[in-house]
């Protein structure tokens, strides 16, 4: 819950390398005691005598030839330009590939401010004289770079430094001035064998050693790079900068565009050429591909920015043979093990049942994850941190990285605070293990091994197998009122009052969570809501608060009910955790969590130490369900931030206001889970089931069956490093076991997050992840996700693209430039007008009163409409509701039909703000069934089963879930608008067992239970 990593600035900062070529004169005042150049190493003009010949001819001319020499290196000395100029022309005339007079040539031309004629004497004196002096020779190269770039030429400075660097290898001052300019340049890959060769000889920087560590975050100097095309419009080239700045933002229609010129005037520059690729990929432009790969530089194929591209064209296409095909050529070419082009080969080879070789690939993902977790809290801590640096150089040491391990080792010891006393014996162990014959990267022994030639050869696809647009379905306009008064819901998530005028601390800038419970089984939805005016880990905050239904009107019954949590409220969980048939309550809490049981009385039972829950952490979100298949409930708690700090260290906004410090400044606390013993008592099973390698801070959690593995699922939303999709292992010491009939011995739970693709974002990026919807919105009979993230950093929405694989489709579906400047906390897919298509809803409100860069503090819901071609419309905020017409500080979302008439309305808290009751009253609204599930071969609550049925010509598929994303528990019931059709037809359920049952047809406007192995529906 913090702003986006800040490691994007790296190669601006890393460009306060470039020294001497600080592009004077061009657009800065130049000395005019060298003409406005930088001086090389060796200023001084450099002449040769010639030497003496046979006949007395050749002698005199020589003589000549050595007299107009002397006289232009005289008069050169003087200050006396033309005459200097007028002897070296006689000179050359006689003697045109003399490289002293050419050398001496561009001298003057620099004295006179002529730089193209210096670099082009210098250029010439270069090739005239391949057998100067190494120290003669490497002063003229410096000479030609730095011309060439006060010229404006700066790709070909850039060519000309990588000459020098070339042959004078052991020369560190010109590898810092070809990394800076290729930093600035966007062109970070040149630079990257030379900030190897520092770092191998003790000169690696911080910077150098962040970009190393990240070389696709470093960002491009925008100014330097618009300065390069004012002074040489005819040079394109670093146009390529301000594409990858435009890139980095996920603006691929401006990548495009800038791109298109550049690569017409210069078809062989590489960077260019590969990245108008990927946002031609990214833009779906099939016709402008075709073009871009038939036009492709000789050179392409032997750079892995080609492969990659072609690999996630061919992943588009779904054509995954060619996919894998080409992330192996591109691994086979890379330098070094890159996490995008590893992600790729892995979803692919999964999806042509090559799962041994994507499990090969599987943990160098991992350790790769946990590296890019290490890098954004070392950057977040304002890297000053020991103890993030240390845990930088661990992540590098895992990865068989051990040069950067050692580097990263000696950068920690000099930071000043989060000290560790064993830091110099854990430098030493990583130190002892370093040699001269160390490579840059140990080799993985299972990546080593891995060999995939037998792939068939890459296919190009002209685009003719995407998807094809989908069926056009009319929206209505959807309308809310806000009736929380009027329907007795009055209830504001408080925290302490100071904070609304002194500014709140994290821990209050969370917002509280609220569950929807019929907790009476009068088939009328109740309400759970948290409060958090009290102190973290204490009982000293109001009670929560529970509503209860009476025919849509609300009456708090909390005290009465005997629920009275008066811990520091976070999220509510929903679930019947005995399996008795009452839904019962789990509050997560800062502190103490509190379990309720229900007494099918109308009452509830706190019985926390008696069920075996114990500690006192910060959990945000849980969750109630059977994690491993054998039929007794379990809980999930998705943590925060770990120990004390977060209550006792304090930040401060720009306005000097207390503020909502990043939550990596903290460390992280693990998740825990808690195994159902089947007696209504639990017993932590958080070590035995889950190996938390990286650890995040969770905010939200859904669990349901997500993936093609049989068993539950539960995705966690962490703030700023990767999300965890954990998933139940079916495999128990190697041999495959289906988890159909209950669990196996030894049942764990794996982390798939990072290698399914639902760990990053597309550009393989941890975001600020906070809610979390789950749904079908693209009919394709799987589950797809929307997480919600931070300001001036776009939503991610993951499409299943194959079965247990998921993308990032947020800039094909057109839901990333309308979240940039909000910062969304609860959101949910529902189908609002019963139109069959999903609609998504958000509520957002920032963190702290920032006030920058367009960025407002209480900001405005958003609701997206589908357009039918797979792209998403934000709705007229004014056409939605009141509601919707202000700002507000949002935070959980629930979804709950409150009045019982077949459309979904919604429930959202606020801070300083009452809770929102959007009672839907969209007009001519489609009809609608509800299904409420039951197991009997499992736990009750049915979680993970999931409905597919036809409405009309149309399937539809609806998956059961808990947690729902952002400490909330949306109305326990599936509900599938039937649009203009008076039936749901072909209602099959396939329940967590994986059994499947045929419920035939069922008629719009009723409310179902299904009972597993009943055969039939029952009408409420």
């Amino acid at each position: 819950m913090s702003k986006p990593n800040p490691s994007a600035p790296i190669g601006s900062r890393i460009g306060a390398l470039l020294l001497g070529l600080s592009l004077c004169g061009v657009g800065c005042d130049r000395d005019d005691s060298t003409g406005g150049y930088p001086r090389s190493r060796d200023d001084r003009p450099s002449v040769s005598v010639p030497p003496t010949t046979e006949s007395d001819e050749a002698e005199h001319a020589a003589n000549a030839a050595t007299d107009h020499l002397s006289q232009a290196v005289a008069a050169f000395r003087r200050g006396d330009w033309s005459t200097a100029e007028a002897a070296l022309r006689r000179h050359l005339l006689a003697r045109p590939g003399d490289a002293a007079a050419l050398e001496l040539a561009g001298d003057l031309a620099s004295r006179q401010g002529d730089a193209a004629k210096a670099a082009a004497m210098y250029q010439a004196a270069l090739d005239a004289q391949a057998s100067l002096p190494a120290e003669r020779r490497q002063s003229l190269m410096e000479k030609h770079a730095t011309h060439l770039m006060a010229d404006g030429r700066a790709l070909d400075s850039l060519a000309a430094l990588q000459q020098q660097v070339a042959q004078y290898p052991n020369d560190p001052e010109g590898r810092t001035d070809l990394i800076g300019l290729a930093a600035v340049l966007g062109v970070v890959d040149a630079a990257l064998p030379s900030m190897r060769w520092l770092v191998q000889h003790g000169r690696g920087d911080p910077d150098t050693l962040l970009v190393l560590a990240q070389p696709r975050s470093a960002q491009p100097d925008g100014e330097f790079c618009r300065k390069l095309l004012r002074i040489r419009p005819d040079d394109l080239r670093p146009t390529y900068g301000l594409a990858r700045l435009d890139a980095l933002k996920l603006d691929w229609q401006q990548v495009a565009k800038q791109l298109r010129p550049v690569v017409a005037q210069h078809p062989n520059f590489l960077p260019a050429y590969t990245l108008l690729g990927q946002a031609l990929v990214e833009l779906n432009r099939s016709e402008e591909f075709q073009e871009w790969r038939e036009q492709a530089p000789t050179e392409a194929a032997s750079d892995p920015d080609y492969w990659r591209v072609a690999g996630w064209w061919a992943q588009q296409q779904n054509d995954h043979d060619s996919a894998a095909r080409a992330f192996w050529e591109a691994f086979r070419r890379d330098n070094a093990v890159d996490l995008e082009t590893l992600s790729g080969l892995s979803l692919s080879l999964q999806q042509i049942g090559r799962g041994d070789d994507a499990e090969a690939i599987s943990d160098s993902i991992r350790r790769s994850a946990a590296l890019r977790n290490a890098l954004k809290t070392h950057l977040e801590r304002k890297e000053r941190s020991q103890s993030a640096a240390m845990s930088v150089a661990d992540a590098m040491n895992d990865l068989g990285r051990l040069w950067e391990a050692v580097s990263w080792a000696r950068f920690a010891a000099t930071l000043p605070e989060d000290r560790l006393a064993d830091l110099r014996d854990r430098y030493m162990a990583l130190h002892k293990k370093l040699n001269a014959q160390t490579p840059w990267q140990i080799d993985d022994a299972k990546l080593a091994s891995l060999e995939l030639g037998d792939l068939p050869e890459y296919r190009w696809s002209d685009g003719d197998s995407l998807k094809a647009p989908r069926r056009q379905v009319s929206s209505g306009n959807i309308v809310f009122a806000d009736q929380a008064i009027q329907r007795g819901l009055i209830h504001t998530c408080e925290v302490a009052p100071e904070a609304e005028t002194e500014g709140h601390w994290i821990y209050q800038s969370v917002g509280g969570g609220i569950g929807v419970i019929d907790y009476d089984l009068d088939g009328w939805p109740d309400v759970a809501a948290a409060m958090l005016d009290g102190t973290p880990l204490q009982e000293d905050s109001s009670p929560n608060r529970l509503f209860r239904n009476r025919d849509g009107q609300f009456t708090e019954s909390g005290p009465a009910a005997g629920y009275v949590d008066t811990g520091f409220g976070q999220g509510i969980a929903v679930g019947d955790f005995n399996n008795d048939g009452f839904p019962d309550l789990l509050d997560a809490n800062i502190g103490s969590n509190r379990l309720y049981q229900n007494n099918g009385d109308g009452t509830f039972t706190e019985v926390t130490q008696s069920a075996g829950l114990s500690g006192a952490v910060w959990t945000s979100s849980a969750v109630i369900a059977d994690i491993d298949g054998d039929g007794n409930a379990d809980l999930f708690e998705a943590d925060y931030c770990a120990g004390t700090a977060p209550y006792e260290q304090r930040c401060e906004t720009g306005r000097k206001k207390t503020g909502t410090c990043p939550p990596l400044k903290f460390d992280a606390e693990l998740d825990r889970v808690w195994r159902g013993r089947g007696d209504g008592t639990f017993a932590d099973a958080s070590a035995e089931w889950m190996q938390q390698a990286s650890p995040g801070r969770g905010l939200g959690v859904v669990a349901g069956n997500f993936d093609e593995r049989p068993g539950l699922d539960l995705y966690v939303a962490n703030d700023m490093t990767v999300n965890h999709l954990w998933s139940a292992d079916a495999r128990v010491d190697g041999q495959a076991d289906e988890l159909v009939d209950g669990p196996a011995d030894g049942f764990r739970l794996v982390d798939l997050g990072a290698i399914r693709g639902l760990g990053f974002s597309g550009q393989s990026m941890s975001q600020a992840s906070m809610g979390i919807a789950a749904g079908d919105p693209d009919r394709d009979g799987d589950v797809d996700f929307f997480l919600t993230h931070f300001a001036d950093d776009h939503n991610t929405f993951y499409e299943q693209t194959g079965p247990g694989v998921w993308s990032d489709r947020t800039y094909q579906t057109g839901l990333s430039a309308p979240s940039i400047k909000l910062l969304g906390f609860g959101t949910a897919f529902c189908d609002f007008d019963n139109n069959v298509l999903l609609e998504l809803i958000i509520a957002n409100g920032h963190v702290d009163d920032v006030d920058r860069d367009g960025i407002t503090y209480r900001m405005r819901p958003q609701l997206f409409q589908q357009a039918g071609d797979g792209r998403w419309n934000e709705a007229d905020r004014e056409s939605l509701g009141q509601y919707f017409d202000g700002d507000h500080l949002g935070r959980a979302l629930v979804t709950i039909d409150v009045n019982r008439d077949g459309r979904s309305d919604v429930a959202v808290t606020h801070l300083y703000e009452p809770v929102a009751l959007l009672v839907n009253q969209t007009p001519d609204v489609g009809g609608s069934v509800q299904l409420t599930l039951k197991s009997t071969a499992g736990h009750r609550d049915a979680i993970g089963a999931s409905v597919r049925a036809q409405v009309g010509s149309t399937s539809t598929f609806a998956p059961l879930t808990a947690g729902d994303g952002y400490m909330c528990s949306d109305q326990r019931v599936l509900k599938i608008g039937t649009f203009d059709q008076d039936q749901l037809q072909h209602v099959t359920v396939r329940w967590a067992s994986g059994h499947e049952e045929d419920f035939g047809t069922l008629q719009a406007g009723k409310e179902y239970l299904l009972v597993e192995g009943a055969g039939q529906a029952h009408e409420y």
